[in-house]
């Protein structure tokens, strides 16, 4: 379920009406706030300006949480801070309806970039960035190796003909595909070398 955090006393009182189709908790302070997205992974923040600078802090740890600012007055200074850090920036008096529509949008906005990521054990891998995550932390990959993920992750328990992996990572050494493969193994990812197809597959373990 989308999970939305909320650091803002009048959206925390109007929480039932607003988010009955969403999961969603309240911090009460800056303390709660950290501690809350230390136990769990939120898909949104709704907070108040004055709640800046822990969103500040929170991006400096790769959290990229899409962030709403709520703002009690006006302030051209905030808009470029809450921009700075986040993805909106709305002032009081809210409209909820508003407010109810930008969430939509974001809830549909999330799902609809779950559908390009390539998911392998606690791996995932995201086709737009070319990105590879485990357990929510980055992994760094030389660009032939972020080429081989791929390959790999769109087409588990399927042989991959070796020269069709030199062909992609525009190489013709054996040698070279082994040691990227080796860092693949390494990293956790169960691929196998079958002889008698000279070919690689990525085994999907149930």
């Amino acid at each position: 379920m989308y999970k939305i955090l909320i650091c803002e006393e009048y959206i925390g009182q109007k929480a039932n009406e607003l988010f009955i189709d969403y999961e969603y908790d309240i911090a009460l302070n800056q303390d709660d706030i950290f501690a809350k997205t230390y136990e769990k992974k939120y898909d949104l923040y709704i907070v108040n300006f004055s709640f800046y600078q822990v969103i500040k802090e929170l991006r400096k740890f790769e959290d990229s949480t899409i962030t709403i600012f709520i703002d009690d007055y006006y302030d051209i200074y905030h808009i470029k801070k809450a921009f700075e850090v986040g993805d909106e920036y709305l002032i009081k008096p809210l409209n909820l309806e508003e407010l109810n529509i930008r969430v939509l949008y974001y809830y549909k906005k999330l799902y609809r970039d779950k559908s390009k990521l390539l998911r392998y054990k606690d791996f995932f891998f995201h086709t737009k960035t070319k990105q590879l995550y485990k357990e929510n932390k980055k992994i760094k990959l030389s660009p032939n190796e972020t080429t081989l993920v791929e390959l790999f992750l769109s087409s588990p328990n399927t042989n991959l003909l070796k020269y069709t992996l030199l062909d992609e990572i525009n190489s013709t050494s054996d040698g070279t595909l082994r040691v990227y493969i080796s860092k693949l193994k390494k990293l956790g990812f169960d691929i196998e070398f079958r002889r008698s197809t000279n070919s690689y597959m990525l085994l999907l373990l149930c």
